[in-house]
């Protein structure tokens, strides 16, 4: 019943169980094998952990003993070397923390690992007799240290005593000589005042003999000793043995004795006194105080403490010694417990893997088994005949159909694949239908390609009316653009003559009355240049062509510049011009701050003309946020105001907020919209507020990168005046002509004039000239073609680094960079002023100054160089001889001395040899004459070049003429 019932099971479970009761034979015996092993090797593993977590780290542990005494072995004589007590309290404190680690380790040995015996309490006991002999060590180096100290101070001391009883000494020495020269002295007056009498001399000779030489070997015996008692003191302090302490003391003794005696025949009571005072600081015998007596004792102490220290330090290494002993042999002991238990773990291993060697056999012959009769009958075989059905499917087969077998998972695969075989069937009827429909398909693709193709054809048509009207607009464009430049061009031609004459009169004497109407006109001129320059900055940002210049600057300078230029615009209407600036300061920025200022030049402007009384406000306030830095610029006043519906009509071409205002103040209606559109083009904003009759704030919000570097700094003191130019200038209007020959007079230089660039071409290859003023527009060749002429002069070295100056009305960017392209150094921009040809001048023709007073000048200026220009001729070759003078003649002293006075007055210019050479001399060796020759020669170019410089700066311009 129970095999038919299993035979029942297998055949109606599922393949998933059948395969689970196959796994489960297969796996169950070796599972169980395993189980038991566990049970094996579970003490062993036991006996393994204890070797690991505790036997090991012990070993480890006693093992590190060996090093921590060995640095307690190598630092104990360095402990006992000390004389410092700063270096005594970190040797000792090393020592004893080394001895507390020693502690730690002993006292941290696991007790399960450490053997029964004594070893671990031999060890402690070992530990503890070596920081008993570190702390004797210890205390006995700090006893000496303090007994060095008392020793040493004993000793200098007596040396004081000593070196001032040893001056003592050299004076009686040197008044008992004086003495004895007087004698001799003596001897010679009588032997010219009483040539007769020889019993004075012979009683004058007994006394140098008997009082006075005796008196002066005494106080040279007296310094003698005094000398050696020094010496005898500092060998007291270097005696290795207590023996050489007595020999000392004795021999000290007896210099003493020696020295009192000599001080008792000394004539002079109060050095005398003072001696004997000294000699009781040095003296052994009792005297108050005992300074040496201390000295020997201290010194005696100082040995006993030492002999002391080697005996502690021995103590030390003995105590070391014993620790490391025995710290070996309880390491021994571990070591073999440890070793005990891995011979019993590897046997009760190798019994383990014979039980497993033969379970693991077992274990195969029944995989085998069941592998064989089990699942190769009743899976692989079944598995063999649903692959070959499958296969006959794939094939386009579909003939017989598929019968499934049993009610397992093979049997539902075979009932899908019968789905799959008839769902085939289906799909080739479906495919036919599928080819039916494609066909109608192909023909209505044909017709949308066709209706696609007329669409495409209607478009293009559309795209090309496009392309010519946006070809239309650029060249109308472009037709604006050259009409801008015309008329800037014909505008400022004339406006150049126009204003150039007007300043030509400025300069001739006229009444109140004509300068009165001189300067409405100059006024009214440059009004007209103000509207022209509005419209080429509108037409400019019109067309996209503005761009930005980057430049490093402080925000607190900029706008007290702007503040300070504006003024005086405010102060004309008897306004009030305030600047309210960030409290905190402000990092350097980095931004265009060419328009920033004509911004706010405008605002401040437009500010000043709509209002009639009050102030007019400038407030710089830090807006920023997490981003870059942001400042916005508020412009207040407490004008008229602007009504609501104007406040944005204002910021558009040619708009005002009324017609009576356009009338009333005048203006293009330009400013706000060339302001709006430099503060878009610059990454901000700029909006108006106002309350009627109460005033307008316009603010301006900018954004600004951080700069590295600090703006740039103040020019150099400037450079004199220019020489007398050789100015060639092309201008073929008379009206300009005569307006740059004018200023050319007035800056006293020479000019010359042709009014086409062939001449122009012609003159510069034919004469020499220091700069040429070109018109760029000109009959026949231009003035960029003669630019081109004129650089390309076959050998003509001076016309490829002629500065050539362009003069056009022309200031567009793309005229000004072909001008630059051409050759051109420079383009300044009709109406020409005396100012900007004065400053173009100056840029390209710098005035020739000597190197040597280059940076002089830059310092004192025009004037005070000048000055000392003239001070150091006068004095430089009368000093430069006295140098000399005073050298041949050997007074070295005079010679330094006069050397350095020269240096110094040299080291105003920029002389490096002559300055050079003249420090040498003022460190006093005596100079050779060749060295002598070389000062003269120094002095001479050095005086040649200073007086080249002081004609460079003295000659004034000359007049011009044609």
């Amino acid at each position: 019943m129970q095999e038919q019932a299993l035979r029942n099971f297998v055949h109606k479970s599922s393949l998933g169980g059948r395969l689970m009761l196959a796994i489960l034979v297969i796996a169950g015996f070796p599972a169980a094998t395993g189980i038991l092993g566990w049970f094996e090797l579970q003490d062993v593993a036991r006996n393994q952990s204890r070797v690991v977590t505790e036997a090991i780290p012990a070993i480890s542990q006693v093992r590190g003993v060996a090093e921590e005494t060995s640095r307690v072995v190598a630092v104990a004589p360095e402990l006992a070397a000390v004389t410092d007590e700063d270096q005594r309290v970190e040797r000792a404190a090393y020592l004893f923390r080394q001895v507390d680690a020693l502690h730690d380790r002993l006292a941290s040995t696991p007790r399960s690992a450490a053997p029964a015996n004594a070893a671990p309490a031999e060890a402690l006991a070992a530990e503890a007799r070596m920081r008993k002999a570190i702390t004797s060590l210890d205390a006995l180096v700090r006893q000496r240290i303090r007994v060095t100290a008392q020793r040493d101070a004993t000793l200098q001391r007596g040396l004081d005593a000593t070196v001032e009883l040893t001056g003592i000494a050299d004076t009686l020495v040197a008044n008992a000589e004086m003495g004895t020269s007087a004698v001799i002295s003596n001897l010679y007056d009588l032997e010219t005042e009483s040539p007769g009498d020889r019993q004075a001399r012979f009683d004058a000779l007994d006394r140098l003999i008997e009082v006075d030489l005796f008196q002066l070997g005494l106080m040279f015996e007296l310094r003698a000793h005094a000398s050696e008692i020094g010496l005898l003191l500092n060998r007291i302090v270097a005696a290795k043995a207590q023996t050489d302490l007595g020999a000392l003391r004795a021999e000290l003794d007896e210099r003493v004795r020696v020295v009192t005696r000599r001080i008792l025949s000394v004539n002079d009571p109060r050095r005398a006194d003072r001696a004997l005072e000294l000699l009781r600081v040095v003296n052994s015998g009792g005297a108050s105080p005992p300074e040496v007596s201390g000295l020997f004792e201290l010194t005696a102490r100082n040995l006993d403490l030492t002999a002391r220290i080697a005996d502690a330090e021995t103590d030390v290494r003995v105590a070391a010694l014993g620790l490391e002993q025995s710290a070996a042999a309880l390491a021994d002991e571990i070591e073999d417990r440890a070793v005990d238990a891995g011979r019993a773990a590897e046997q009760a291993i190798r019994a383990t893997q014979q039980l497993y060697a033969a379970s693991s056999v077992l274990a195969l012959v029944l995989s085998l088994a069941v592998l064989w009769f089990y699942v190769r009958g009743n899976l692989i075989r079944r598995l063999n005949a649903l692959s070959a059905t499958m296969t006959r499917l794939a094939t386009g087969n579909l003939g017989a159909a598929v019968v499934p077998k049993g009610d397992d998972e093979i049997a539902r695969m075979e009932g899908a694949v019968e789905v799959f075989r008839r769902e085939a069937i289906t799909n080739r009827e479906y495919e036919a239908e599928r080819e039916r429909y494609l066909t109608e398909l192909q023909a209505h693709r044909s017709d949308l390609q066709r209706l696609v193709a007329e669409q495409t054809e209607q478009l293009r048509g559309e795209v090309a009316a496009h392309d010519a009207a946006r070809d239309r607009a650029e060249a109308a464009d472009r037709a604006k653009s050259e009409f801008l430049a015309m008329m800037s061009h014909e505008i400022r031609t004339a406006m150049n003559g126009v204003l150039g004459m007007l300043r030509s009169l400025a300069r001739d004497g006229l009444t109140e009355a004509q300068g009165a109407r001189l300067n409405a006109a100059l006024g009214s001129g440059k009004g007209l240049m103000g509207i022209l320059n509005s419209i080429l900055d509108y037409s400019k940002l019109d067309s996209g062509n503005a761009s930005l210049e980057a430049v490093p600057f402080r925000l607190d300078s900029a706008i007290r510049d702007i503040a300070l230029l504006m003024a005086p615009v405010a102060e004309e209407k008897g306004l009030a011009l305030r600047v309210v600036l960030p409290e905190t300061p402000q990092q350097p920025l980095l931004g265009d701050m060419d328009k920033l200022r004509q911004i706010l030049f405008n605002l401040i402007s437009n500010a000043a003309k709509f209002t009639d009384s009050g102030s007019i406000t400038l407030r710089v306030t830090d807006v920023s946020g997490e981003g870059p830095r942001r400042y916005a610029f508020a412009v207040e006043d407490t004008g008229r105001g602007i009504a609501p519906d104007a406040l944005e009509r204002v910021f558009a071409p040619f708009q005002q907020e009324t017609t009576q205002t356009a009338r009333t103040y005048g203006g293009t209606g330009l400013g706000l919209t060339i302001s709006r559109r430099l503060a878009e083009v610059m990454g901000g904003t700029l909006t108006a507020q106002s309350v009627p009759g109460q005033g307008a704030v316009f603010t301006l919000t900018l954004p600004f990168a951080l700069s590295a570097q600090d703006e740039g700094g103040t020019d150099a003191a400037p450079l004199p005046a220019l020489r007398g130019l050789r100015v060639l200038v092309v201008e073929d209007h008379p009206v300009n002509r005569s307006v740059v020959e004018a200023y050319l007079d007035a800056l006293g230089h020479r000019w010359k004039t042709v009014p086409t660039g062939e001449e122009a071409v012609a003159l510069v290859a034919a004469e020499a000239f220091d700069a040429v003023l070109m018109d760029v527009s000109l009959p026949g060749i231009s003035g960029i073609e003669a630019t081109r002429r004129i650089r390309a002069l076959p050998g003509s070295p001076q016309a490829a680094h002629l500065p050539v100056i362009g003069c056009s009305a022309h200031v567009q960017p793309e005229d000004v960079a072909a001008c630059l392209a051409a050759g051109m150094r420079e383009v300044v921009a009709k109406p020409i002023t005396p100012e900007e040809l004065k400053a173009s001048l100056e840029r390209h023709c710098p005035p020739h100054v000597a190197a040597a007073v280059r940076t002089t000048l830059q310092d004192l200026g025009h004037g005070r160089t000048r000055d000392l220009l003239v001070l150091m001729l006068d004095r430089l070759p009368a000093e430069t001889e006295a140098v000399i003078a005073a050298a041949r003649a050997g007074d070295l002293p005079a010679m330094a001395r006069r050397a350095h006075q020269l240096k110094g007055a040299a080291g105003n210019f920029d002389l490096p040899e002559l300055v050079g050479h003249l420090d040498g001399l003022s460190r006093g060796a005596a100079p050779s004459a060749a060295g002598l020759a070389t000062l003269s020669r120094l002095a001479t170019a050095a005086e040649a070049e200073l007086r080249a410089a002081l004609r460079s700066l003295s000659d004034a311009p000359s007049q011009a003429a044609q």
